[in-house]
């Protein structure tokens, strides 16, 4: 009989605690500016309902139109804009997503209330779902965060087919509230670089991006959090001992190199530099089971301190942690 990882096991072990253990937070749904939509038909709007439009939802298309916009924002302008290829194509395909239901107010929602439970006090700001060409799929313009709903239309959707395989995975429904949780929290509590990052202090903060990611996120996984389909995810429990040996072995750990950092921690195809077989990313695999490691005997850390440099940048971290990769 083909034997689980312990790591599969623990993670299993961890999410049913977690659901026994602790009561979901009481939350209500964000208030979030649905722009796009009104974007789309603003060209048809008669002159009234235009005005109440850019009226109603000032802030978000303020901060839409400085990410987009020539000039002062105005009806002209905004029907101008409304009639470009951008809205002209993802309206209607973020519409045939999103009509019958939108996840975004219940994702901000809940990310607030369990931040606040976890110990990460975030500002409340505005919101705004918006379409554009842009690569970029969550922007903080002043105290506003707009979300391009153009980017989660789901891994086949046509308007895809240039990026890689790998980013396709990431571009659903799904992956919405999970990039929202970290968006918000990795914009209250960013990364501090010091010019002598090792691999390792970056590997824990960016494993405390994905436990924020699981804290932030109703009913989440390990391997949704991380960006994982369960097989690739399954993968790396399987061989975790391996990727940390590889790590040790490679002296890449206290490596300052920035692109070993990037070969390491970046969104790619695979961790090639660790096993030719890894998924990409696979050092935030190992971040995460490295902080996890550290919860087991501070289970006090909340992720305000997890997302700070008393923890990723302690130099006696690794003592502090115990870790002890699966064997399988």
């Amino acid at each position: 009989m083909k034997r689980i990882g312990r790591a599969i096991i623990l993670s299993a072990l961890a999410l049913m605690a977690g659901a026994c253990g602790r009561n979901e937070p009481q939350y209500s749904p964000a208030e979030v500016a649905e722009v796009y939509g009104g974007v789309g038909r603003f060209a048809s709007m008669p002159s009234v309902e235009q005005s109440a439009f850019i009226r109603n939802n000032a802030a978000a298309l303020e901060a839409l139109w400085k990410v987009v916009g020539h000039g002062e924002l105005s009806e002209d302008a905004l029907a101008r804009w409304s009639e470009s290829p951008a809205v002209m194509i993802f309206t209607p395909a973020a519409d045939s997503v999103f009509a019958a239901s939108d996840p975004l107010p219940d994702a901000i929602g809940y990310t607030l209330a369990a931040a606040a439970e976890n110990g990460l006090e975030l500002p409340r700001r505005s919101y705004g779902e918006v379409v554009w060409g842009r690569r970029e799929s969550v922007l903080f313009v002043d105290s506003v965060m707009l979300v391009a709903m153009n980017h989660y239309l789901g891994a086949g959707y046509p308007g895809y087919s240039g990026w890689p395989e790998y980013a396709r995975a990431q571009k659903t429904p799904q992956a919405l509230p999970y990039d929202v949780a970290e968006a918000l929290a990795c914009t209250e509590k960013p990364y501090q670089e010091r010019g002598d990052d090792t691999l390792l202090r970056r590997m824990l903060y960016e494993g405390a991006t994905v436990k924020a990611r699981m804290a932030l996120v109703r009913n989440s996984t390990p391997a949704a959090a991380l960006g994982y389909s369960d097989g690739e995810y399954k993968w790396l429990c399987d061989n975790e001992a391996g990727l940390w040996q590889a790590l040790v072995a490679g002296k890449y750990l206290f490596d300052t190199s920035a692109t070993t950092a990037s070969r390491i921690l970046s969104p790619s195809p695979a961790t090639r530099i660790l096993h030719p077989e890894a998924p990409g990313r696979a050092g935030r695999f190992i971040g995460l089971r490295l902080v996890e490691s550290y919860l087991a005997r501070h289970p006090e850390a909340n992720l305000g301190f997890l997302l700070s440099p008393e923890f990723y940048g302690n130099p006696n971290i690794l003592r502090e942690i115990a870790y002890s990769p699966a064997e399988n």
